[in-house]
């Protein structure tokens, strides 16, 4: 229960004179108003799964337990996605900490084992699918990401056209030799 007390003067404008009115007392019921102020926060569950899988969503990369694990990123690390050929000569992404790569890129690992991506770079990742394996690469500390997804690659031309011969340019031997325009006939004052 809160009690407010409200006084009432009257000033008199031409003197600057101030007179005391009266006062009123307002009880108010402070448990009946009362409203609760707590902020609701997404729980953000950390997936236990031992095996090293990421998953990409809109704008962030889940990662499981076992891909924390097997990226092992140290407290200030950043994880990075590259893009590099395998031995069969098709580019593919590779996940790292800025520390295994040797570079200062990448974004940090939140306590929730997610990692903000978004944007151009989801765009790209997303064409070679939403969930990812990791394997190991020849390098510590730097996987391969193997999506459930076969990026497109682009097709080769049907057939290869001879530039030369579709444009019709004067070699330079034959703009040697090409008759000298008389160009006394033009006016170039202005």
């Amino acid at each position: 229960m809160k009690l407010d007390i409200v006084m009432h003067y009257e000033v008199d404008e031409t003197t600057g004179e101030v007179k005391f009115i009266g006062k009123d007392e307002i009880t108010v019921d402070t448990a009946a108003k009362k409203t609760s102020t707590t902020k609701k926060t997404a729980a953000s569950k950390v997936d236990d799964n031992p095996e090293p899988l990421i998953t990409l969503e809109a704008s962030k990369l889940v990662l499981t337990k076992g891909a924390v694990d097997a990226l092992n990123p140290c407290e200030d690390c950043r994880i990075d996605i590259k893009y590099k050929k395998r031995s069969d000569n098709k580019l593919v992404p590779v996940i790292g900490t800025d520390a295994a790569f040797g570079t200062k890129a990448g974004n940090k690992l939140t306590k929730s084992n997610t990692v903000s991506y978004r944007g151009a770079a989801n765009d790209k990742l997303s064409a070679y699918g939403t969930v990812f394996k990791l394997e190991p690469t020849d390098e510590d500390g730097i996987f391969f990401m193997i999506g459930d997804k076969k990026p497109v690659e682009p097709e080769p031309p049907k057939e290869l056209v001879d530039i030369k011969s579709e444009l019709d340019i004067p070699s330079l031997e034959d703009l040697e030799n090409a008759d000298d325009t008389e160009l006394g006939n033009f006016d170039f004052n202005l």
